[in-house]
């Protein structure tokens, strides 16, 4: 009887703003602990976009597409809110991989899905990671809010493309002529 390498695809993700992040560190402690288990990666999936940016997120996508293709054994994230920021999103999502014979691990907490317990442990983790998430945005909203009523301009310059705003605000100061 012979048996395989279990295949796993990495999925790093750094959010858009915090601009000192890099995916590097994520995919290092994904690939260490892949091959301390024995596994096979088969492919590495990184994002640059905020955990709700959807749209952003098309190596996220492009994972969902593939294992409609190519099933792998599992999915392996650092840490769950990597991945999801719902708990519907958590389900849904842990449904379809399962619908395709695909696992989910997240290294850095131990959560085995199969069991009651690690069902549980996940919910409050994805529960966690939405609330958060809210926070985020409530404090966000805040902030703007403040700003305008002590009269600072929020967000771009009035008739500006994206482009031109990065200009004026330094973005692409190094290659103007």
């Amino acid at each position: 009887m012979t048996t395989s390498k279990p295949s796993v695809v990495l999925y790093a993700r750094v959010s858009t703003r915090d601009k000192d992040q890099t995916p590097d560190t994520q995919l290092h402690a994904l690939r260490e602990y892949a091959g301390a288990h024995g596994w096979e990666i088969l492919r590495e999936y990184v994002d640059q976009a905020a955990a709700g940016d959807l749209r952003g997120r098309t190596a996220w996508r492009q994972m969902v597409t593939d294992v409609r293709q190519r099933p792998f054994d599992l999915l392996l994230v650092t840490k769950v809110d990597r991945a999801f920021r719902s708990p519907k999103d958590t389900y849904d999502t842990l449904a379809f991989l399962s619908d395709h014979n695909s696992g989910f691990v997240a290294t850095t907490q131990p959560i085995d899905t199969s069991t009651a317990t690690g069902k549980l442990l996940l919910g409050v983790l994805t529960t966690m990671a939405e609330f958060e998430r809210e926070l985020i945005r409530e404090r966000v909203k805040e902030g703007m809010a403040r700003a305008k009523a002590d009269g600072t301009h929020v967000g771009r310059p009035k008739g500006s493309t994206d482009t031109q705003s990065r200009r004026r605000s330094g973005y692409y100061a190094r290659y103007a002529k």
